[in-house]
């Protein structure tokens, strides 16, 4: 899923994944100056956990969301 967020002249993306041959959970930051973060968790319970703190540290920040998440194809089996 890709999560977009802006707060005034700034933008930042969010990807989560599920790496299925390595049974790895992924979020990657994305930042409009081109830097790049990524987490990865072995379960599910810790990465939603910390997608969870990572909304309300947004918000706290006065990020907001903008528009629906998108989903990867290549990320998420449904």
């Amino acid at each position: 899923m890709v999560y977009l967020f802006e707060r005034e002249s700034e933008s930042l993306r969010l990807e989560t994944r599920f790496l299925k041959a390595q049974n790895l959970y992924e979020i990657i930051w994305r930042r409009a100056d081109g830097t790049m973060t990524r987490e990865t968790f072995n379960g599910e319970t810790s990465f939603r956990s910390r997608i969870a703190a990572i909304q309300t540290e947004l918000e706290e920040k006065h990020w907001q969301n903008f528009g629906p998440p998108q989903l990867l194809a290549d990320g998420w089996k449904i």
